[in-house]
C-alpha cells in the first residue's frame, strides 16, 4: 500500500545520444551567434585589440605601458638589478677566494693517487709545450740518418737539393710534433676539468661555468584552439539527468508517504468511530 515505484534506470546510451543531438541541433545557432560581427567573437576580438592598443600605446595624450616601461620602469629595474648583482658577485668571489684553495686541497687529499697522476701529466704537458717545435736530439739524428741513407741509396745526398729536402722533412716532423704536444696539453686540460672539484660548486652550490640552453618557444596558435566542439558526456548534461532522476525518485517517495499517511489516518478515524458506536450500544442497553 505504501510501496514506492522507482523511476526507470538511467540509460547511458539514450542520455549521451540525446545530449549529442541537442548539441548538434544548437550548433548552427551557436556558430551564428559566435560569428556575428556585432556582438559575437569578432566584435569582442576587436574590442580586446583596441583595449590592448590603448593600454600599451596610450590614448588622448596619455602615455601607455610601453612608454612607461621604456622611460621609467626598465631603467630603474636595470640599475637595481645591476647593483644587486654586483653585491652578490663580490660576496661570491670573496667566499671563493677565502675557501677555494681549501676546497681544492680537500678534494685532492681525498684521492691522492689521482692527484699525483694529474700532477705528473700537467708537468709533462707544460714541458712539451715549452719545447715548442723543437725536435729531441735523438729524433733529429734518426731523421737525418734515414734521409741521408735513403738519398745515398739513390746515388745522391751531397747536393744542395738534398740538404733542402732534409731540412724540409725535419721541419714537417717538428710541426707535427708541436701539434701533437698541443693536443696532449688540451687533453690534460680536459682531464683536469673532469677530475678536479669546482670551488664555486663546492662553496656556493652552483657551478662556476653556466651552460646556456636555448629557450623553448611555444606556439601561440595553440591558445586559439577551441577544444572539443561536441561532448556527449557533458558534465552539465550528466548533472541534469542525475537531478531529474533524483527529483522523480523523491517525488515518488513523497507521494507514497502521503498516500500511506492518508490511509493510516482514515483507518484510525474508522477505528475511533467503531469504538464510539460500541460504547453507545452498551450504554443504551443498560
Amino acid at each position: 500500500m505504501g510501496s514506492v515505484k522507482s523511476p526507470p534506470p538511467r540509460d547511458y546510451a539514450k542520455e549521451t545520444r540525446d545530449t549529442l543531438q541537442a548539441q548538434i541541433d544548437l550548433a548552427p545557432d551557436l556558430y551564428a551567434a559566435e560569428a556575428n560581427p556585432e556582438y559575437g567573437r569578432p566584435a569582442y576580438a576587436q574590442l580586446d585589440l583596441q583595449v590592448l592598443r590603448d593600454v600599451m600605446q596610450g590614448k588622448d595624450g596619455q602615455g601607455g605601458l610601453l612608454e612607461l616601461y621604456e622611460q621609467s620602469i626598465m631603467p630603474g629595474l636595470a640599475r637595481a638589478d645591476a647593483a644587486s648583482n654586483a653585491i652578490s658577485r663580490e660576496a661570491d668571489i670573496e667566499q671563493v677566494e677565502r675557501l677555494g684553495q681549501r676546497a681544492t686541497e680537500a678534494f685532492r687529499q681525498a684521492n691522492p693517487e689521482q692527484a699525483a697522476l694529474m700532477d705528473r701529466l700537467n708537468q709533462q704537458a707544460m714541458s712539451e709545450l715549452d719545447a715548442g717545435a723543437g725536435l729531441p736530439p735523438a729524433l733529429a739524428r734518426e731523421l737525418e740518418q734515414q734521409v741521408r741513407s735513403s738519398q745515398a741509396a739513390r746515388g745522391m745526398g751531397y747536393g744542395m737539393a738534398d740538404v733542402g729536402n732534409e731540412a724540409l722533412i725535419k721541419g714537417l716532423q717538428a710541426e707535427q710534433l708541436q701539434r701533437r704536444r698541443q693536443q696532449f696539453a688540451q687533453n690534460v686540460v680536459g682531464m683536469n676539468a673532469a677530475t678536479a672539484t669546482d670551488p664555486f660548486l663546492a662553496i656556493l652550490g652552483r657551478p662556476g661555468v653556466q651552460v646556456g640552453q636555448a629557450a623553448g618557444i611555444t606556439g601561440q596558435g595553440m591558445g586559439m584552439n577551441p577544444g572539443n566542439t561536441f561532448n556527449p558526456e557533458s558534465a552539465y548534461a550528466g548533472s541534469l539527468y542525475a537531478n531529474n532522476f533524483n527529483a522523480a525518485n523523491n517525488a515518488a517517495i513523497a507521494s507514497a508517504n502521503a498516500k500511506a499517511g492518508m490511509i493510516g489516518g482514515g483507518l484510525s478515524m474508522l477505528g475511533s468511530m467503531g469504538g464510539g458506536l460500541l460504547g453507545n450500544q452498551g450504554l443504551f442497553g443498560k
